[in-house]
């Protein structure tokens, strides 16, 4: 069964606390987090999954975007583990940019770890590129590890366009 894309459902925060501790245990976000996040003006996102709701167990991957007006910030993007290596989190990506073209927002930024190499691949094969660096930015088993910002203009974005959400 392919997986599908689709906008996050009311009610999300509590699933989205669980999926984004298995995918980030060093550092995961409560469902308060999320609740705050959600109820910002602007913030938008997508869940990738198999099942046929957000509950379903075959949920796999998620993605949360905020719209600053002329920029939008990818502010987490997860694949569970057992997910993974499945292009889920192209998808995913294909889908914020897609709407980022939607509301023409000129460019996307985010942040990833210098040691999350799967996403620095995938960021870099979409046409991110480096813009900065944030020094200690993440936190690893007693460490902190930089995190590079990565920009990228909507219309350069080098992905495919999501059914449903092209911007053209």
């Amino acid at each position: 069964m392919s997986p599908r894309i689709a906008p996050l459902p009311d009610g999300a925060a509590e699933p989205l606390s669980l999926m984004h501790a298995a995918c980030f245990p060093e550092d995961p976000w409560d469902a308060l987090s999320f609740e705050r996040l959600l109820a910002l003006h602007g913030v938008f996102g997508y869940v990738a999954w198999l099942g046929k709701d957000l509950l379903d167990k075959a949920v796999g991957g998620f993605i949360l975007a905020h719209d600053l007006g002329g920029e939008a910030e990818i502010l987490t993007l997860g694949v569970l583990p057992e997910m993974r290596r499945r292009g889920l989190g192209r998808a995913l990506l294909d889908a914020v940019m897609a709407e980022a073209g939607r509301r023409r927002i000129a460019s996307v930024v985010l942040e990833v770890a210098t040691d999350n190499e799967a996403a620095r691949r995938l960021y870099g094969a979409t046409g991110f590129v480096r813009v900065g660096t944030r020094p200690r930015y993440y936190r690893r088993d007693h460490a902190a590890i930089d995190a590079l910002i990565l920009r990228l203009p909507t219309e350069a974005y080098q992905g495919r366009a999501q059914p449903g959400c092209a911007s053209r």
